[in-house]
């Protein structure tokens, strides 16, 4: 599922009847409610369909001629247009000259399969986003992502005269391509694994209590509504580790309230910025319907995600009967002061609270640390995390002729202390290294803040140290 909006209501100001309506149907899904719109982004235009039909959700793509592809690469234009947030300060096209190099590589040949138009496309739209990502379902599915940004003055990767090699080498378990790093193998069939329950509690033999959270996911959402809870129950101990390892994230709300019950010191709520349009609802229902086609939504989870499917069309239909209004509204909140609904002293104790991460923390899982690292005693160890919450929302489209599969943000996200970088991710204030990482983040909880770790200071935070 994609990452939900606060539940906390921002105030908002009046801006029109559409406006309203679009905010009233897109916070139905949320739980929230936006604050004032953005200048459209453009002049009023005809709505297309990208709402992908039931028996292509997950088909096989297919080769295509130079005028198909043309036409899919106005699709995707379109579709980034219109939905995709970005990150904070970029345009969502690419240069009008580089769609026009696009244009003409496309003219060159007489025929795209449907991997090399995928290349072609993330090639183009490239950006520092960790959820943005080209590909395609079928037998064997492919999906391609940028890793980090090219090197400065580096030339598109579309545009690189070196031919591409037929096994690139590796960095970091990722073939490189003119220096940038990218993630553009088929993907393998998942092995089979032992079930875990996405959230655990246990207690080591030194008494350190651990809760091992390894997703947001609202397939998980039974689970997921005790963290607040167990957030009590950690409070109580004299030291606790958050095992937040290969977490790649989820709904929001989840992380946000487990965040909220650690503490009844104020925190600032990350900035958002939404895109509201008919491309992005659809986006987001195509994803959604994606996942309920391909059963793998457990059956007690299915009534939330048929909740969340509904408002998104809902929005769609709405926006789609008023044709006069701007394809593209966006949303913003910013400075939102969230409140800790936990009793007793502010924080937990100095230094003893744990959380423990790697480069499988993502999205929802890095919004939750942009909370924690407000609260006083919190101490972050292990690697950096993945760097995908800048954008999120995903939204999920398939080009008619190709098949090819884009997936991308529709709302940006901001660190409220500023130290997220995309693609970067969070830096621990304490590195571990050794075999057994949940002992040694249970050590530093025993032990305290260790001396040389770079605290968080008062003046980046509204929480008191």
């Amino acid at each position: 599922m994609p990452v939900r909006r606060s539940p906390r209501p921002p105030r908002r100001a009046g801006a029109g009847a559409l406006t309203a309506l679009v905010a009233s149907l897109a916070c139905a899904s949320l739980a929230c409610s936006p604050a004032p719109a953005r200048a459209p982004s453009s002049a009023p235009a005809p709505q297309r369909s990208l709402r992908i039909p039931d028996g292509d959700l997950d088909r096989a793509p297919r080769t295509v001629t130079a005028a198909e592809a043309l036409r899919d690469l106005d699709d995707a234009r379109y579709a980034f247009e219109h939905a995709y947030a970005g990150p904070d300060g970029r345009s969502p096209l690419p240069p009008p000259s580089a769609l026009a190099r696009a244009r003409d590589a496309l003219r060159g040949r007489a025929a795209w399969r449907p991997d090399e138009l995928a290349r072609l496309l993330r090639d183009l739209f490239a950006a520092p986003d960790g959820h943005l990502a080209f590909g395609h379902g079928g037998h064997t599915p492919l999906r391609l992502t940028v890793a980090s940004q090219p090197p400065p003055g580096a030339a598109p990767l579309l545009l690189a005269s070196a031919p591409r090699p037929a096994t690139a080498p590796l960095v970091d378990g990722a073939p490189v391509m003119n220096g940038a790093p990218l993630a553009d193998l088929p993907l393998p069939a998942a092995p089979p694994r032992r079930p875990v329950p996405p959230v655990e509690l246990t207690r080591r033999a030194d008494g350190v209590p651990v809760l091992a959270v390894r997703t947001f996911d609202s397939a998980a959402a039974a689970a997921l509504a005790s963290l607040p809870t167990l957030a009590a129950e950690l409070r109580r101990a004299p030291a606790f580790v958050v095992d937040l390892r290969g977490n790649g994230g989820g709904d929001y709300r989840f992380a946000e309230r487990f965040a909220l019950a650690l503490t009844d010191a104020p925190l600032r709520g990350l900035d958002a910025r939404e895109v509201i349009s008919v491309a992005a609802a659809e986006g987001r229902a195509n994803s959604v319907r994606r996942r309920l086609a391909r059963g793998d939504v457990p059956e007690a989870a299915r009534p939330r995600f048929l909740e969340h499917l509904t408002a998104m069309e809902r929005l769609a239909e709405a926006l789609r009967a008023r044709p006069s209004a701007a394809p593209r509204t966006e949303l913003t909140t910013r400075g939102a002061l969230l409140r800790g609904r936990a009793p007793g002293p502010r924080g937990v104790r100095p230094a003893r609270g744990v959380f423990l991460v790697d480069r499988g923390c993502a999205s929802a899982c890095e919004m939750l640390l942009a909370l924690v690292r407000q609260i006083p005693g919190v101490l972050v160890a292990g690697q950096n995390t993945r760097g995908a919450m800048g954008v999120g929302e995903v939204a999920l489209f398939r080009l008619p002729r190709s098949g090819v599969t884009i997936s991308f943000g529709t709302r940006a996200f901001r660190d409220p202390l500023g130290d997220f970088v995309e693609l970067r991710g969070f830096e621990p204030d304490v590195r571990l290294d050794g075999a057994d990482p949940a002992g040694d983040a249970a050590a530093l909880a025993l032990r305290g803040w260790p001396a040389g770790a770079r605290r968080r200071g008062a003046l980046t935070s509204c929480a008191r140290r």
